[in-house]
C-alpha cells in the first residue's frame, strides 16, 4: 500500500475536494485522481462514488476512513523510530557541507532539508556559508565543501568545475510603473520590450541579458546605475527564479522564453562516492517535489 495514496485519501476526506487535496499536496488533481484509483485496485473496493458532482465516500469507504489515519499515523511512526535506530547504529561519516553565498540559496537548502528528512538522516548535510561566488568555487576546488547549489553560468566551467542540472526556472520581473495593458502570464519577448529593463543582480547571473541587450528598443539598466528618480518609467527589473521562489504570481510577471534558466549542483569534476550519490537521491527528491519547492513553475 502506497503512503502517498493513502494520505491524498485522507486529504481528499477532510478537505472535501480532489483540487484542495492536490493543491494542499503540491501534486497535479490528475496524479491525486490515479494514486486513488491504484488504492481502490490494492484494496478491491471503491472509496469514492465515482462519477458524483462532490466527494461522496461509498459505505466501505466511510469505514476504511478512520482505520486509513491510523495506518498512516502507525507506518510514519515506525519509519521514524527506524530512521533513529539506523542512524544511531551507522551514523554517517561525515557531514556533507553545500556551499551557499547567499540569503535566498541557503533559505534553499533549508527548505529542502525539511522536505528530505531521509536524505538528512542518511548523509547529514550542513550549510557552509560563503561570502560571495567566487568564495564558493574555492570552498569547492580546495574540499571544504562537498557542493553547491546554483544557477548555470559559464563561470562554472570556466572554473574547471562540474554542472549536473536538475530543472529550468523561469526569469521573474517585478513591475514598476507598468501600463494596465501589460498582460498578468506569461510574457513574451515583444510584450516585455515595451518596458525597459533593470537586473535585480549582476548581470552574469540573468539569463536573458543578451537576448535583452540585442533586441532591446528601450534601455537595459545594470544595479546601482541608475537615479531613482527615473524609476517612473515602465520598468521591469528581472531576477532568477531561485531567488524569489515563492512568488505572488498575480503581481511577479514571469519571462519564460525557450526553456528558461538552468538550476543545479556544481561539484568538483570527480566528486567522491558519497557526494555522488548525495546528488543523485537528491535530484529525484527535488523533482517529486519541484512545485513545493518553487513556487514559480506553476504557471
Amino acid at each position: 500500500m502506497n503512503e502517498r495514496a493513502l494520505e491524498g485519501f485522507i486529504k481528499v476526506v477532510e478537505l472535501g475536494s480532489f483540487t484542495a487535496a492536490s493543491d494542499a499536496m503540491f501534486i497535479s488533481q490528475p496524479a491525486l485522481s490515479q494514486q486513488i484509483r491504484t488504492l481502490e485496485n490494492q484494496l478491491h473496493f471503491a472509496l469514492f462514488q465515482h462519477g458524483a458532482r462532490q466527494v461522496v465516500l461509498t459505505a466501505a469507504g466511510r469505514n476504511f476512513y478512520p482505520k486509513a489515519k491510523e495506518i498512516l499515523k502507525l507506518y510514519q511512526s515506525a519509519v521514524k523510530e527506524g530512521q533513529a535506530i539506523e542512524q544511531n547504529t551507522s551514523p554517517p561519516d561525515r557531514h556533507l557541507l553545500l556551499a551557499s553565498q547567499n540569503i535566498p540559496l541557503s533559505n534553499f537548502c533549508f527548505d529542502l532539508f525539511a522536505v528530505t528528512p531521509a536524505l538528512c538522516m542518511e548523509f547529514a548535510p550542513l550549510v557552509h556559508f560563503c561570502s560571495n561566488r567566487s568564495d564558493v568555487w574555492r570552498a569547492l576546488a580546495s574540499g571544504e565543501a562537498d557542493l553547491s547549489f546554483q544557477p548555470e553560468s559559464a563561470e562554472i566551467a570556466a572554473r574547471g568545475l562540474r554542472f549536473t542540472p536538475i530543472l529550468s526556472l523561469p526569469e521573474l520581473c517585478i513591475p514598476f510603473n507598468v501600463p494596465d495593458t501589460l498582460p498578468r502570464r506569461v510574457l513574451s519577448l515583444e510584450e516585455a520590450r515595451t518596458c525597459r529593463w533593470i537586473f535585480a543582480f549582476p548581470s552574469e547571473l540573468t539569463l536573458y541579458e543578451s537576448e535583452l541587450a540585442r533586441r532591446a528598443q528601450s534601455s537595459v539598466v545594470q544595479p546601482g546605475s541608475i537615479p531613482s528618480i527615473e524609476y517612473g518609467l515602465p520598468t521591469l527589473m528581472l531576477l532568477p527564479g531561485i531567488f524569489h521562489r515563492s512568488a505572488n504570481l498575480d503581481f511577479v510577471r514571469v519571462l519564460r522564453w525557450g526553456e528558461g534558466s538552468r538550476f543545479g549542483i556544481v561539484t568538483v569534476p570527480e566528486p567522491d562516492e558519497t557526494v555522488r550519490r548525495y546528488i543523485e537521491q537528491v535530484r529525484s527528491s527535488i523533482l517529486t517535489c519541484r512545485y513545493q519547492l518553487f513556487g514559480s513553475l506553476r504557471r
